[in-house]
């Protein structure tokens, strides 16, 4: 793969106990607030500082008690382990040789592992994941969830997701490479021709004719309706959510342009 930040999301360098300070506890600290999205059983929560006090060791033991670990109050690789199993279980890998459906399973197979930001602000092990590393008020994470969703897919066989659009963060340079390329076709055309929508594809929301403003996952098409994976959205359909969600887009009442992966 490409975009290979997630590795790091899932290990610690050493075992955690009270004392200890740094990046790895943040990730800890965070999955932990995480999981209240994940376990309906799961209510607690942390101050995200980096530092492993008292509070985050009784957390923790809650935690371990929760998920019938050994309680001790220590994150070793198995504690942690179940803490980031949800991002464990996204990139996991599937098989297949269909491009189109590999994308579409990928991008269920995120959406099934519940991933959400932190504190609404572009920040949290998932972003990071996403956007290689970065978070932050900045670093909107739609177009780098489309793009790990392609990385998977085409990773599995055996090509790089490079070979369809360029690495970026950006869905103006995404969109104005699709012109370029003769790869995205314009709104006006899909109203006309419906049928150039398929599963897999990667839809743009066009703000004016070369600003492009959001973008997902497009996994069936149903009359005048796109049904789609998203990043950085929510139930409202926002380009500045929290979270990866099951949407629909009316490509006849909006204007939707769609760039082709094959």
């Amino acid at each position: 793969m490409i975009k290979k930040h997630y590795i790091k999301e899932l290990n610690i360098s050493k075992v955690l106990k009270v004392g200890a300070k740094g990046y790895d506890v943040q990730k800890v600290q965070e999955w932990l607030n995480l999981w209240r999205f994940v376990d309906p059983g799961w209510f607690h929560r942390v101050s995200v500082d980096g530092d492993y006090g008292p509070q985050s060791e009784a957390v923790v033991r809650d935690f371990q008690a929760h998920k019938k670990l050994t309680v001790d109050g220590e994150v070793g690789p198995n504690t942690f382990r179940m803490l980031c199993s949800p991002m464990f279980n996204a990139f996991s890998r599937i098989n297949g040789n269909d491009l189109r459906q590999l994308i579409v399973a990928y991008a269920r197979q995120h959406l099934q592992n519940i991933p959400r930001e932190l504190y609404n602000s572009n920040i949290g092990p998932w972003v990071r994941a996403y956007m290689d590393g970065n978070e932050g008020k900045e670093w909107a994470w739609c177009m780098g969830f489309v793009q790990t969703i392609l990385d998977q897919a085409t990773t599995t066989l055996g090509k790089r997701f490079t070979e369809i659009m360029p690495h970026s963060y950006s869905c103006d340079v995404v969109g104005s490479h699709g012109l370029k390329e003769k790869k995205l076709h314009r709104n006006v055309n899909l109203r006309n021709n419906p049928k150039l929508i398929e599963p897999g594809d990667v839809f743009l929301n066009m703000k004016t004719q070369y600003d492009w403003v959001h973008t997902g996952i497009v996994i069936g098409v149903e009359g005048d309706w796109v049904h789609t994976i998203e990043g950085n959205t929510n139930d409202e359909g926002s380009r500045e959510g929290f979270e990866v969600c099951l949407r629909r887009r009316n490509f006849q009442a909006n204007t939707i342009d769609v760039y082709k992966v094959s």
